[in-house]
């Protein structure tokens, strides 16, 4: 009876936990014209600059080091950009919580300047 009782407690203990939920981030839409092709100095070294940059400079968090065109095309190539922007949860997510994902508009250029061959340009 003792087992039993033991048993019938410990799965009710694992049943009454709950894995705490991890807010969401805001996606803000904007409203975005991108051009053609997708211009490197123009468009996406100014993203990082703005949003990588203070963390991923040499010798960069956690390894990852964006402030050259060659290591960005080196991550970015490598898919690790794009799922981490997009907060693919398989990735480490990037900006980390609690901040706001990139907008809408700016992971929309990234995903085109990498489809485009991270052209350097």
């Amino acid at each position: 009876m003792k087992k039993y009782l033991f048993v019938i407690s410990i799965l009710l203990t694992i049943l009454s936990c709950k894995k705490d939920k991890v807010p969401s981030p805001t996606v803000v839409p904007v409203n975005c014209q991108l051009e053609d092709t997708i211009s490197y100095a123009n468009q996406i070294q100014p993203i990082l600059s703005n949003n990588c940059l203070p963390c991923h400079q040499y010798p960069g968090s956690g390894g990852i080091n964006l402030d050259t065109y060659v290591n960005a095309k080196s991550i970015a190539l490598s898919g690790q950009l794009v799922q981490s922007i997009i907060h693919d949860t398989n990735y480490i997510i990037m900006p980390p919580l609690p901040q706001n994902q990139l907008d809408s508009c700016q992971i929309k250029a990234v995903k085109r300047w990498v489809l485009q061959g991270c052209l350097d340009n």
